[in-house]
């Protein structure tokens, strides 16, 4: 598939359309898709090289396939560049940044990106919460979870939490919203990330060949 982007990606310079920001990032997102976060720095880099200057989604895709391939360091590192650039991350950000410290089962980062969230003034989504609650363990956690969750009238009820499998808390079933996100499919932008579509770029090349001949 990635073989296939670049192709389309070719093309359009190829046929002297210019690439905008979306094509870039939408190249970024075959990437991370592969996995192949190696190709994604390279693109990432040719991206500024060629004048872009890279967005809140651009930096989401990125997060989110170091956290696909649970490489937290590089996670954090590209989240701080992020925030040192002033770009403003959105409430899809931190639930990945909490998802991939909650797939390490830690419960402490994950309160503290929670917290993070909310005082940043994004209300922590079902996602969220789920995976806050999945990752108490001890009779604290559970009730710091409930609490921080607002699940308050269930904060003594140990067997609602206990009974929650780690699996179950990240499927997309128990998000409490329609969106699929470990999709491949999806074209553009969707929960602030760009998912990779072979036809979409394609459109997106039909698109800019309009706009430019008119």
């Amino acid at each position: 598939m990635v073989e296939q982007a670049r192709t389309v990606f070719k093309s359009m310079r190829r046929d002297r359309f210019t690439p905008d920001l979306y094509s870039y990032t939408t190249m970024l997102s075959a990437y991370v898709n592969a996995p192949d976060m190696e190709g994604d720095e390279k693109f990432f880099k040719r991206l500024e090289v060629d004048g872009f200057r890279p967005n809140v989604v651009t930096y989401g895709t990125l997060i989110k396939g170091y956290a696909k391939v649970s490489d937290l360091e590089k996670m954090m590192k590209k989240y701080e560049e992020m925030r040192a650039r002033d770009i403003r991350p959105n409430q899809t950000i931190y639930t990945t940044i909490m998802d991939a410290h909650g797939k390490n089962k830690d419960f402490g980062s994950a309160v503290v990106w929670y917290k993070e969230m909310e005082s940043c003034g994004y209300p922590p989504d079902q996602k969220a919460k789920n995976i806050l609650l999945s990752l108490a363990q001890t009779e604290d956690e559970r009730a710091e979870a409930n609490a921080l969750a607002g699940n308050l009238n269930h904060s003594n009820n140990v067997r609602s939490v206990r009974s929650r499998s780690l699996p179950s808390q990240y499927d997309d079933k128990s998000d409490g919203d329609d969106n699929d996100d470990d999709s491949d499919t999806v074209s553009g932008v969707k929960d602030g990330f760009t998912d990779f579509n072979f036809n979409a770029l394609q459109q997106n090349l039909e698109e800019l060949h309009t706009v430019q001949l008119s």
